[in-house]
């Protein structure tokens, strides 16, 4: 097995993921073990090989951002939680709120790094705070994620395998199938017969990210398609925020932040491909 190049076939893939989370585990020998489920391909390869790998899950972890199609939730809830105990680290209406406040999030990496924190990392450091810290010191927690290199451009010339939350240094992420395609991973799923998200099938992404900051027209129009409902909403918030801030859902902020977000994305496939 060579390590240092992209397996191959899906037997190298699975040895090698299997390699790289024993040491994994060895290195930082985590209190708990969490998959994190998004919904979407990536994370349903990772959790089930993790459970075929035999890794001690401790509990999964779903991210509902409220900017998502429910679909995507709704496949979660129905699929996980037999393995491990399931726990949805809501974000509640802080998208909303935030955008009848200021507006939409703007286009572009570093509004969707400002997304990113809101809608998701402080929600899953607060469920992870919650469950498993719960107030101790040196509660380490083993964070598996579905990420892998040839999702983008962007990603194959910076993901890491392993990487620890900047706001949170003792929870690591860690990419379990950091060196798969996604040919192998679309072969892993079918050969396990692991049950896709219709929204995943549809849209060919979780749909659960749908800010707007890194989103295209034609993304919201064929998820509008899919899910006239959700469509109707973001509508009827993209006009009360017209006529709030003048500028809608995937456009550039007339006022953008100067501060620098934390750009450490790891639950968002594919965002940042330039």
């Amino acid at each position: 097995m060579h390590l240092d190049r992209a397996p191959e076939t899906l037997e190298q893939a699975i040895a090698q993921s299997a390699f790289f989370a024993d040491k994994a585990m060895e290195w930082f020998q985590p209190t708990h073990v969490v998959t994190m489920i998004s919904g979407g391909n990536d994370s349903a390869a990772a959790h089930a090989l993790a459970v075929e790998l035999g890794l001690p899950i401790t509990l999964s972890i779903h991210g509902r951002t409220g900017c998502g199609l429910e679909g995507a939730t709704d496949h979660v809830k129905a699929t996980y939680g037999f393995d491990a105990p399931l726990v949805i680290a809501d974000a509640g209406d802080a998208y909303e709120e935030y955008v009848l406040r200021k507006g939409f999030f703007g286009k572009g990496i570093a509004a969707h790094g400002f997304a990113y924190r809101i809608l998701k990392a402080d929600p899953f450091r607060k469920v992870v705070s919650s469950e498993l810290r719960k107030g101790k010191r040196a509660v380490r927690v083993l964070l598996i994620n579905g990420a892998f290199k040839a999702e983008s451009a962007n990603r194959s010339a910076n993901l890491k395998q392993s990487r620890a939350d900047p706001g949170a240094p003792m929870n690591q992420w860690f990419n379990l199938i950091h060196d798969w395609t996604p040919e192998l991973r679309d072969e892993y799923l079918a050969s396990r017969n692991v049950p896709i998200s219709p929204v995943a099938k549809a849209l060919c992404r979780s749909g659960e990210c749908m800010c707007g900051t890194m989103q295209t027209s034609a993304e919201r129009i064929e998820a509008a398609a899919y899910d006239p409902a959700w469509g109707k909403r973001l509508d009827e918030l993209e006009a009360e925020t017209l006529r709030l801030h003048g500028f809608g859902w995937g456009q550039s902020s007339p006022k953008p932040s100067r501060n620098q977000p934390d750009l450490f994305m790891p639950m968002c496939v594919g965002c940042g491909k330039s």
